[in-house]
This record gives structure tokens, sequence and C-alpha cells, in this order.
């Protein structure tokens, strides 16, 4: 959907934005900046502090600028002697029930009032001073209320909402208003999700990072741009460090999200099962070697291997290190055997987007495409804040369910989204997915969406009336009619699939032929932070880098979990039963796995490497690294290129060189795609849950962690 631009003027400069944009998004986007205190880019404008006041040519009085949307002709001053009258107000009055203490406040040179008072050279409130006294809210791990700093903007509470955690709203009447939990419970006790959001969006010192006073003031810290890992998200976030380690990690865009993992979780970096040195097991257990002792045995044990060695790329590698390992297996060491974990959760989704966009590559919406949605058809996934799995997805789309986009939810479960007042939840039967996709289409078709595909006709006869949809599914006829209206008339619809039914093929397709019936985006959910990117990369047994075929497919992730004379396993994965003559685990922190492990090797964790990523969103992201690895860990392409000339002198990888490729492989131009007909009917329910995968994946990282034991474990007793 083509968004329609407008020319106005800002400042007597000439401009052109989108219409209907407020004045304050569309002012920074075109580099100027309405000053503000209770605005949040991309949410609806409450105009509640009134710093945004801005004059408009043809209106008699000041107008609030995150509540005045953009139009054509439009006029706007946002420096006119009035203007700054009103601001000049507004800040002196919050001024008088503000602590005055910028000297010590760790905000100090970050704080938007702040900021304000100094350009409008306010030095001291022209009213009398009100202080409150309000108790410090500090007993909860990670995040401290001071509502003594409080200016009653509400960005905490909105975000809070707008997020469906719904645990900060405003408490009390009048002058005594402050923001709080429900009956003033400290946050472990109210369902917050500690993602921190609030954080981000107070523009004072209210709400901070518990232990935020311990590092010194704004300018004290050192800033890096980086990307979380945790999950497939792939978030940006800004990384601050103090004395070369990290002390926060912010989300990087305006009202952008990282959840408690991605926000807290780096103090896993420090933890007490961090792999800091190579091991080798003896006698039983694993003791300290040297990085070349520990080459030379694994070398020897993929040589002798050979072609019974297996490899398991983890998503959570860059894809310069998975394109290292597919390198290392196929070049040096001569095994084909190479996949990744999720072949295991998702495998029959990879297969079905081979099969319908060929074999240059897959289809994928874009972050943008989801931001603009009006319909988002969610199938099999359970996204969820609290259940800690894809958090950023969720947000993303319940922003849409908030903006008026119809949300359809396809799941045995009542998901948090599906409770949405936008949202149409059809409750099916586990395993009859194929079923009532097959419905929602034959409906769909009947209001008028068939898009001109290959394969239309055979698809149609593969479908299966509404009333039999809702006899095999559960779901009521007029709920599955109401469904195929709403995604008939969506003019960008997005059809996102979990891992409620990746792994099965056949559902899997139906998904895609719904998608493809409208020409909607399709957005595969994937976990890892780089399950894309390592299938780009070519760590699967059936397709080289650039998604190309193999002439022989070799063992697959399932297949390589016992029999294997050298199994070679890098980053984490979801299980820990393999069996083989030989285990090598690459990790950053010592898993149940790799304590079964033969060899460990010491890799660079969260925010100690860089390397680039491709996201759930089909994105790649570049990173650089934050903070150096921790003792002798190291890079991915570092360890491949070592053991690469353990193995074989004549072919050892160079790590340059290793780099350089990877970048170059392509993601290729994904064909025009056609409908599959597939057989609607009842199977056996083959769920996963994405939560249970994402903590089995991150268990290294978050079991020395403060996370796991207030988010995972939910552990009460957290009083401090």
């Amino acid at each position: 959907m083509t968004t329609k631009m407008v020319n106005m003027e800002f400042d007597g400069k000439a401009v052109s934005v989108p219409e209907g944009m407020t004045l304050v998004d569309a002012g920074a986007a075109v580099g100027v900046h309405i000053p503000n205190l209770c605005h949040i880019k991309e949410l609806r404008g409450v105009g509640a502090c009134r710093m945004c006041m801005v004059e408009v040519e043809g209106m008699k009085t000041p107008v609030t600028g995150c509540t005045t949307r953009t139009k054509e002709g439009m006029k706007v001053q946002t420096r006119t002697p009035k203007v700054e009258e009103i601001r000049k107000f507004v800040t002196d009055l919050v001024l008088s029930f503000h602590p005055l203490d910028c000297m010590t406040c760790p905000k100090a040179g970050a704080c938007d009032l702040q900021r304000y008072a100094a350009d409008l050279k306010i030095q001291e409130s022209s009213f009398g001073r009100k202080s409150f006294n309000y108790e410090l809210n500090d007993k909860s791990p990670f995040i401290t209320i001071d509502n003594n700093y409080c200016i009653l903007c509400g960005r905490c509470v909105r975000v809070c909402k707008e997020q469906g955690t719904n645990v900060l709203d405003f408490m009390g009447r009048g002058i005594t208003t402050k923001v709080s939990t429900a009956l003033d419970k400290p946050l472990h006790e109210s369902g917050c999700t500690f993602c921190g959001s609030c954080i981000d969006a107070c523009p004072v010192n209210t709400i901070m990072e518990r232990d935020r006073w311990q590092h010194g003031r704004e300018w004290d810290l050192e800033k890096h741009e980086s990307v979380c890992t945790a999950c497939a998200s792939g978030c940006s976030v800004v990384v601050s460090k103090k004395d070369g380690r990290i002390v926060k990690v912010n989300a990087k865009e305006d009202n952008g999200y990282i959840c408690a993992i991605g926000r807290f979780g780096f103090d896993s970096l420090k933890s007490a099962n961090r792999v800091t040195a190579p091991m080798k097991k003896q006698g039983g257990k694993l003791v300290p070697t040297t990085w070349d002792d520990a080459a030379k045995i694994a070398g020897d044990a993929l040589r002798k291997a050979g072609a019974n060695a297996g490899f398991i790329a983890s998503g959570s590698l860059t894809n310069e290190e998975a394109f290292a390992l597919q390198s290392l297996a196929r070049d040096v060491v001569g095994s084909a055997n190479i996949d990744t974990p999720a072949s295991a959760y998702a495998g029959g989704l990879i297969s079905a987007l081979h099969t319908v966009y060929g074999d240059a590559g897959v289809t994928i919406a874009s972050q943008a495409e989801l931001k603009s949605a009006d319909c988002v058809v969610v199938i099999g996934s359970d996204a969820s804040q609290k259940k800690q799995s894809l958090q950023e997805v969720d947000v993303m789309i319940r922003r849409r369910a908030q903006a008026g986009a119809k949300v359809i939810v396809v799941n045995p479960e009542k998901t948090d989204i599906a409770s949405h007042q936008n949202a149409i939840h059809l409750q099916l039967k586990e395993g009859t997915d194929t079923v009532l996709l097959a419905g929602l289409m034959s409906a769909a078709i009947a209001e008028g969406a068939a898009a001109a595909a290959k394969g239309l006709d055979a698809l149609k006869k593969s479908l299966v009336t509404v009333d039999q949809a809702a006899s095999g599914s559960g779901v009521t006829a007029e709920q599955i009619a109401n469904a195929a209206k709403a995604y008939a008339a969506a003019k960008q619809p997005v059809v996102v699939i979990g891992t409620g039914i990746s792994a099965n093929e056949e559902a899997s397709l139906q998904a895609l032929n719904l998608a493809m019936l409208r020409s909607a985006g399709v957005l595969p959910l994937m976990l890892e932070a780089n399950s894309l990117g390592a299938i780009q990369m070519g760590c699967v047994s059936d397709r080289e880098p650039g998604h190309a075929k193999v002439k022989k497919a070799g063992k697959g992730y399932v297949d390589m979990k016992s029999g294997m004379k050298a199994l070679y396993i890098a980053g984490n994965v979801p299980d820990s039963d393999f069996k083989s003559d030989f285990i090598i685990v690459q990790t950053s922190h010592l898993t149940p796995l790799a304590q079964k492990a033969d060899l460990v090797l010491p890799m660079a964790a969260l925010y100690e490497k860089q390397g680039t990523i491709v996201n759930t969103y089909g994105m790649v992201k570049a990173f650089g690294q934050a903070q150096s690895a921790a003792g002798e860990a190291r890079d991915g392409v570092e360890i491949a290129s070592d053991i690469s000339a353990a193995v074989n002198k004549t072919k050892a990888l160079k790590a340059k060189d290793i780099t350089a490729a990877a970048r170059k492989v392509k993601a290729g131009k994904p064909g025009e795609g056609s409908l599959q007909s597939v057989v609607a009917k009842a199977a056996k329910p083959y769920a996963v849950s994405a939560s249970v995968v994402l903590k089995a994946m991150n268990q290294g990282m978050l079991a020395d962690s403060g996370v796991f034991k207030v988010i995972v474990v939910k552990e009460p007793a957290l009083q401090r």
C-alpha cells in the first residue's frame, strides 16, 4: 500500500511528508525537532504535556503537534514568540515539583526536561516548590520507580498498555496522582515481563535500571550500536559501556522494543558457567587445555571420521561463522552431513518455501510490511511476552491491532493476542489446520479473493466447503466466514506462520497457499537469531550457500543425533541427547550438552563478536563487537580456520577469505511462486512450543542470569 505524500512547510522550509502523520513525527523525519515530553513515535498523541505547541497558518490559536496531522499545503511555525512563551510556562510549572539534583542525577545528559530547561534558559522554577517524598520502589531486581521525579507524562503507562502487559497505570487523583502498579505491588509481583520499555520511554529519572546509579552519569558511558541475538527478532540495541564492560542495554529505535533477555541478559557474560578456555575430556572430566592441543584433537577426530563426521550449525552463529562451518565440513573434512536445528522444528516450512518459491530463495514479509498491514493472519504461533518467546513479534502484531488492523488467529490455544478486540480467533482442533485453511480459502475466494497465480484451478478442486471445514476443525461456519471476509477485504495482509505448524510440510504449504491467494506477505517465524542466515549460508543437508541444491544430500539434524563417528556442534542447540563416538561442542557457556562433550571450544558470546545475521523478517543486520571476549574465547570463524589447518594444512581456511566469501552469498531472487494442492484432512498434532525451544537454546546463557530467575522460573523470594 503506497503512502500518499503531501507538500507543506516547517518554519518556512518546503518539505514532502506522509499524509496523516503527526506534526511531531513529520518534523523529526525532516530534521525539525518539536519539543515534547509525552509523545511516543507511532502512537496516537494525547496532548498531555503541551510542550509540542505549534502555530499553523489559518488556525486562531496554537495547536498540539502530537495530535495535529499533516495535510497538503499546511504551514507550520515551531519557534514563534507565542509558542516559546507556552513552552517556558510548561517547563517552569513542571520544575516546581521536580527535584533539582541534576549534578548527581544519573539521567543527567539524557534527560529531556533538563535539555528543554537549558534551551529555555530556566535555572529555577518561579513557582513555589512542592515535594511529595514518595518511597522509592526498588524491591524488584531490575527496575526502580522513583515517583518523586515523575512529571506524569504518561509515556510509561501508554507503552505498557500498548504491549498488552498493562502493569503500569495512573493511581490517585489530582496533584497526588502517581504512576504505579495495581495495589502498589513491586514489579516482580505485578505480572511485569521486565521488557524495560518503560525505561526507554521515561524522559526523566523516574523509571531506571536498578543499578544505574552505580555506573555514573550518561556522559560517563561509551555507546555502541549492536544487535541482540537471543532470538530471531534480532532487535537493534544500544550498548553502554564503562571501563570496557557493558553496564546497560537499550532499544535503538524510538518506541523500539527489546525483551528482558536482550536488556538484562548481558549479566550472563560474567556468569560462572562461561567457557573461557578449551577443555578436553580426561578421566571422565573436562579439564583445561591449550588452543593448539584442542585444534589437534579436533582435527584428528574429524580427519578420521571423514564422510562420517557430522556438523550442526546453530542459528546463534553469525553468517560468517555458519559459512565457515559448512566450508570446514564440505571443503576440508569432506562431509555432506551438515544441518541446523531449524530443520527439527521448521523443516516442513523450509521445504514448503522452497517448493512454492523455487530454489532461488524464499519470499519473506519485511518488518515494514508488518508495520503497515491492515490484516494479520497468525497461524500456529505462540509469540508472547509472558511466555518469553518472540516478544517483539507479539508487540508488532499488537500495535497493528491497536491501529485498527484485523488479526485472525488460527490456534488450538487461546493466546494473548486472540483476546484482543480486533482479533478473530479460529480455535480449531489440534491437527486440523489443512482442513480449516482449505475452508477459509473457499470462503475468501467466494468474497473475491483469488490471485492470478499458477495452480489456482487445481487448488480450488482440493479445497473443502466452509461447512466441511467447520465440521472437521470444530470452528463454526460463521467464524470462518467472518475471517474470510476480513482477509478478502484487506489491502495489505500479512500471513505469520509459527512453530505450531512449521514442522509439517502440508500444513505449511496450505498456509502459503492462503498467503498467495491474496499476494500477502509471508512471515515465517524462526526461533534462533540467525536461522534464516544459517540456511542461506548452506548449513542444511540438501542446500549449498545461496539455496542451491546439492547433488547428494547428507544426514540431517535428527539423523545426526546418533551413530556419527564424530559430531561437531557449534552454538546453542535445543537438545542434549546426542550420541557419537566423539563430540565437539563450540559454545560460550557450559551447557548440559557441553558437559557431555569430549572437547569443548570457547566461543565468543552475545555482544562479544562482530558479523551479520538474517533475522526472521529476512533483514540482514550487521553489528560490531561491543566488548572483548572472555578469557580465550574466539570468534567461530577463527576457530574453523584453526581446526581446518589441523585437519588438512593444504586445505586450511583463512579467516579473511571466509568472511569475504560469506558476504558474497546472495539470498536469491525468489520466483513468482505457485499454489500447491494439499489434501485437506485432519492429522496427528505436531505443535512445537516456541518458548520451550527458545529456553532450551538459551539455557547456557540464562543458567546464571538474573533474567532466568525472575522471568523463567519466577522465583518469589526477590526481596533485596
